[in-house]
């Protein structure tokens, strides 16, 4: 019994940290790639969560400290009967029942509940700040930051895909812009997709590689491809005018 309770404390503690990680992760990048979280038991998971959970727990003990100087100072504040504090509650260890237990712990829960919730919508708003979000999506998504990140609203990614369709030298490859793109948590290409793009083909020959058109060949709207159809691809940052 003792270690399950120990087991829901951690848990409880982590809550905020696990939020934020899944604030980080949420949606992927800022642009199309859509990569998956490190492994759970990874240094960068445990790292986040942990820190994540300290700012959050740092942060609610100080508005819980801020809390307290006011109602010494001022007589606005209502007597339970006991310490409505979550965190003297949970690092004393008591367990006997009082009065009060049933509003205490929907006080503690609902404290960790608000501060999970807060967490979550704190780490999304930092995000959405481009210095923050650019340090960050620099860390997590490592190469895929260049690939998969558009600068301005003019600019778009443009893939080159070479595919395992190939016969006698020559391999079908397509071309068009990133739509989607998705990634394990070793960052290795699953899937892509692709808008508007036109299939060529590569043929090797003596000369060397020739790049070719395929002739009469209609733009497809969006073509998905699966990291077994993958052989190679390239990525190009393509601007536009400005108009």
């Amino acid at each position: 019994m003792i270690l399950s309770l120990n087991l829901v404390l951690g848990l409880l503690l982590l809550a905020p940290g696990l939020a934020a990680f899944a604030a980080l992760y949420h949606g992927g990048a800022t642009g199309p790639v859509k990569s998956a979280p490190p492994a759970p038991g990874s240094i960068l998971s445990l790292t986040i969560i942990t820190i994540a959970a300290l700012v959050a727990h740092l942060t609610g003990s100080a508005i819980l400290l801020v809390q307290e100087v006011i109602c010494r100072a001022l007589p606005i504040c209502v007597n339970v009967g006991f310490d409505p504090n979550p965190y003297s509650l949970l690092f004393s260890g008591e367990t006997k029942a009082t009065t009060f237990s049933s509003l205490r712990d929907t006080l503690l829960f609902g404290d960790l509940a608000g501060l999970t919730v807060l967490s979550f919508v704190a780490t999304r708003r930092l995000m959405a700040l481009p210095q923050a979000a650019r340090l960050l999506d620099q860390i997590f998504y490592d190469w895929l930051y260049d690939v998969g990140n558009a600068r301005a609203r003019n600019e778009f990614i443009l893939a080159y895909v070479l595919s395992t369709i190939e016969s006698e030298g020559t391999v079908v490859g397509y071309e068009g812009p990133v739509g989607a793109l998705t990634t394990n948590a070793d960052k290795e290409i699953t899937s892509l997709v692709l808008i508007d793009c036109k299939p060529f083909y590569l043929r090797v020959t003596r000369a060397g590689v020739q790049r070719r058109s395929v002739a009469g060949a209609p733009r497809i709207p969006r073509l998905y491809l699966d990291r077994d159809t993958i052989k190679n691809v390239a990525f190009e940052t393509v601007r536009l005018p400005s108009p």
